[in-house]
């Protein structure tokens, strides 16, 4: 997938200078909108339901067992991977409704919630709604940043490492 995605990076180091420099304001004021929302959604589902997603469940017992690389790979590995697949291969690179970026973020951020609530909607629990809602609206919000920022990968990238880092500590 990075050798497919490898245009995404030729500018990689203009890139992470727009993040850390411009764009860190932005950057750092968008995870803490997502944030505040997630920590939102995530009270009313276990305040409702009494649950949280098989997918959070197994991440937060696996960070138990193996926190270095736990933490590691949900910091890190994931952001990364998650971000080239739907926004850099599924929504840039498909032809698919190509002139309706709007209609395609949307079907893409159906396929980005449904990816992280896989378990939950294959034995139709309907309790994962505030979680479908959370990964939507994340991927809705970083979607139009990635668009906005002339399709810079690392800002997307960026917010979602922070994001996983802030969840992974309130999660300690």
């Amino acid at each position: 997938m990075i050798r497919i995605s490898r245009k995404e990076f030729d500018n990689v180091i203009e890139q992470i200078n727009e993040v850390l420099g411009t764009g860190a304001l932005i950057t750092t004021i968008t995870t803490f909108i997502i944030f505040v929302i997630n920590i939102a959604l995530t009270f009313l589902s276990v305040a409702i339901f009494k649950q949280t997603t098989v997918n959070n469940n197994i991440i937060s017992f696996l960070f138990a067992q193996h926190p270095y690389i736990m933490g590691l790979i949900t910091i890190l590995l994931l952001p990364f991977v998650e971000e080239l697949l739907f926004k850099s291969q599924i929504f840039k690179n498909t032809k698919f409704l190509k002139e309706h970026k709007v209609i395609k973020t949307i079907i893409v951020a159906l396929l980005f919630s449904s990816f992280h609530c896989i378990t939950e909607i294959v034995t139709l629990d309907y309790k994962v709604i505030f979680s479908l809602i959370n990964y939507f609206i994340f991927y809705v919000i970083t979607n139009t940043i990635y668009i906005k920022s002339n399709y810079n990968i690392m800002k997307p990238i960026a917010i979602h490492m922070l994001l996983n880092t802030l969840s992974l500590i309130i999660t300690i």
